[in-house]
This record gives C-alpha cells, sequence and structure tokens, in this order.
C-alpha cells in the first residue's frame, strides 16, 4: 500500500521539502524543494515573521509541483542540548502474539518518567525487544508469549528549544505528525545492513552549524556540534577578495575546486567587487581558501568524534549541502582517514546532499509506522488515488504528471 509523507527540515541556511511515497520499504521521491531560511541563525529564530515567509514559500513550490495541498509533515530539529538515555520498559502481551499495539504500549511504558517536564521527547529508537525469557529480537511482531521487554535509547530536548520550531510550523497550518533530530534522519538516509551492525560518525555541516552524532548499530547515542558551517566559506571568500555574499557563494559553488591540488591554475574567471574593481580569479588561489576553511571544520568535527568516543570508530560520513562542492571528497578522506567518505545523495527526486535530513525524516517515520503496524498516510486518500492512477487522469491530472516528471529532470 502506498503511503505519502512530507519531511521537513528548518536549517540555518534552506529549508528544504521532500514528499516521498513509501511503498514495501521502497522509497520515491515525489517532490522536493529548497528555499533560503531568513530569521534563522545558529539554531536560533530571531525574526519569526520572515522565517514563517520563507517557510510558506517552501510549502507553496512543493504544493505546485505535486498539485496537493501539505496538511502533515515530519519536523526534523536541531540536537544541539540533546540527552539520550537507555530505558526499558515491560507490559504484558495483549493476545498471544506481540502486535503493533503491544509494541506501542512498551514503548509507552519506557518513556514514563525517562525524563522531567522541562524537557521534551523527540525520539524513543528500540534497540532490541525481548519476549518473555527468549533472546531478544529487533522485530518481535509475531513472536508468541505473555510478556513484552524493551530496552531503547530515550532521546529529549529541553522545551524551549523544541517548542519555537513547533510553534512555528503550527502557525502556518501545518501538522506535525513526528519529530526526529536531523541528525538521526541523516543516518536513516544514508543506512545499510552493514553499517547497522558498527560504531560509527555522521557529520552534517550545515550553514553555520555542524553537527556531529555516534551511532551504534543505527542509534544515535551522543550528539555535539560546533558553531561553524559553510557560510563561513563563503564569508572567507567575501572578505579576501572584497565580494557581495552572494557572488562569493556563486564562485564557491560554480568556478572553484574543495580540493586546491585538482584546481588549474591557469583556469580564471573575471568579476567586479563591492570597490567596484573588476577583478581576476584563479582557480587554485579560490580553492586554497576553501580547502582550507573545509579541513578546519572537518578537523572539529574529528576532535568532538574524539571526545565523545574513545572506541574505534568504523566509519565517518559527511553530509550537508556545502559536500555536493567538486574535489570535497578528496578533502574529506585526507583530513579524515580511510574510514570516512562523503555521502552522495543520488535518490531521483532529491539528488543533493542538502536533502538527506528530510528525506530521512520520511523513512524514519515509515519504519516507525511499520513496526507499530500504524497505516498512515499524510495526503487525503481520493488526492493520492489520483495522484498514482492512471485510470483517474484528468486534464488537471495530466498537467500534475507534466510537473512531476519535470521535477525528476530538475533534480
Amino acid at each position: 500500500m502506498n503511503h505519502i509523507y512530507t519531511g521537513l527540515d528548518i536549517g540555518n541556511g534552506e529549508i528544504k521539502v521532500v514528499v516521498v511515497n513509501a511503498n514495501n520499504n521502497n522509497y520515491h521521491v515525489l517532490a522536493s524543494t529548497s528555499v533560503k531560511s531568513n530569521g534563522l541563525k545558529k539554531n536560533t529564530i530571531y525574526d519569526e515573521k520572515k522565517l514563517k515567509t520563507s517557510l510558506l514559500k517552501a510549502l507553496k513550490i512543493t504544493e505546485e509541483k505535486l498539485g496537493m495541498k501539505i496538511k502533515e509533515v515530519i519536523l526534523t530539529l536541531p540536537a544541539t542540548r540533546a540527552s539520550m538515555t537507555i530505558e526499558s520498559g515491560l507490559v504484558s502481551i495483549k493476545s498471544d502474539k506481540v502486535s503493533g499495539n503491544d509494541i506501542d504500549a512498551v514503548m509507552k511504558d519506557t518513556i514514563e518518567n525517562a525524563y522531567d517536564n522541562t524537557r521534551c521527547l523527540v525520539s524513543c529508537l528500540p534497540i532490541s525487544f525481548t519476549v518473555d525469557e527468549e533472546a531478544s529480537v529487533i522485530n518481535p511482531l509475531g513472536e508468541e508469549g505473555d510478556k513484552l521487554f524493551l530496552k531503547a535509547v530515550v532521546a529529549t530536548s529541553p522545551k524551549e528549544e523544541v517548542y519555537p520550531f513547533i510553534n512555528l510550523v503550527r502557525s502556518v497550518g501545518i501538522n506535525i505528525t513526528d519529530i526526529i533530530y536531523n541528525t538521526q534522519a541523516d543516518y536513516y538516509t544514508i543506512s545499510t545492513k552493514e553499517l547497522d551492525r558498527k560504531l560509527g560518525a555522521i557529520i552534517n555541516i550545515g550553514a553555520d552549524i555542524t553537527s556531529i552524532g555516534i551511532f551504534n548499530k543505527g542509534i544515535m547515542i551522543k550528539n555535539s556540534y560546533i558553531p561553524v558551517g559553510s557560510s563561513s566559506v563563503d564569508k572567507d571568500i567575501s572578505f579576501i577578495y572584497k565580494l557581495d555574499i552572494k557572488d562569493a557563494r556563486n564562485l564557491k559553488e560554480t568556478f572553484a575546486l574543495t580540493s586546491a591540488r585538482y584546481a588549474d591554475s591557469n583556469d580564471t574567471i573575471k568579476i567586479t567587487n563591492k570597490e567596484n574593481k573588476m577583478l581576476t580569479i584563479n582557480q587554485m588561489q579560490i580553492s586554497e581558501v576553501i580547502e582550507s576553511r573545509i579541513k578546519e571544520i572537518l578537523k572539529l568535527a574529528k576532535n568532538e568524534i574524539n571526545r565523545l568516543t574513545k572506541r574505534e570508530i568504523s566509519y565517518i560520513i559527511v553530509v550537508g549541502g556545502v559536500s555536493e562542492l567538486a574535489g570535497f571528497n578528496y578533502v574529506v578522506e585526507e583530513t579524515l582517514g580511510n574510514v570516512s567518505s562523503c555521502f552522495n545523495m543520488s535518490i531521483i527526486g532529491a539528488r543533493h546532499n542538502k536533502y538527506t535530513s528530510s528525506f530521512g525524516a520520511c523513512k524514519y517515520f515509515d519504519k516507525e509506522c511499520n513496526l507499530k503496524e500504524k497505516n498512515i498516510s499524510m495526503f487525503d486518500v481520493n488526492e493520492i488515488e489520483n495522484f498514482i492512477s492512471p485510470k483517474k487522469r484528468n486534464g488537471n491530472n495530466d498537467s500534475m504528471t507534466n510537473k512531476f516528471f519535470g521535477h525528476f529532470f530538475d533534480n
């Protein structure tokens, strides 16, 4: 059965919206949108009106691509002051076999009294289930027994960090079906069966915050952040060449490389700076500026990983929009070692690393629904039928389909 979910990532640099069709653990992007976010800096809303305008714009563009109204979202949140604790719960199995209702009940028992009223629950991620005294399992659905035991990681954040984002989304008439940390959502995008057995780290380089998460068998157990991100690269270029920030960002994305080693010293570009002087910028020189700052960010992130865990790390994966820059992976491997890599978001409809959090939020929610045997879709059944059924397509649906496939070619 088709279920359609919307993931919303309100980032410091951009707001990202991804709509995903989930069917039997297969995920297809129906629409993706990113717009510049105004009114948010270092995970703090300083101008709610401006940020609300940015959010409305992102939602409107996505709805136009879909031809459907967005009413609900899974919201990703920054894990600035997140707390992860291992908790346990125990319930009686209502019938002879474990059902989704039993799993829902034991998760509620697990989070009960796990945090005080100053904090907000963000997630309860199962480590293992045990039916009676049998061996622990990842998914106990259908297991026979009397008692169901759960061991899980419960993640919470201070209410003053979570509620501003929740209130913002609700203020534009959107319901929040679930919430998850950005870095947790990133993992659901990059996860594989192999990674699910290992201890590793994810680094998400945002606009002005870089988030670091330590994952053990697919569950974030520790996290941290550093107050620097890709906007620092733009500021470096702007300062050195006395350019407008927009021009600096454009040069970063379209002309320069992340690794100066692979830049062409003979490749130049002319541009007028803020002093109205015509400059000739060399690709190798501007790439050296970018490489220096990216290495600094990665080294700081590596220090945080070493501080968070003394255990041997099996992988370090870097995500975030800036990781799309040419040559980025070479700098990652040189700075972080051979266990590191740069993720490549190759999913049709969202081919850009800036979408890892919003896409991952949809995967997380779908897996949670499957575990609890919940049948949830965030769009009206008739709208979905009109969207996916060729027999019901009329002129409007043909127009909508054109937008849909046009979006794929854009991403």
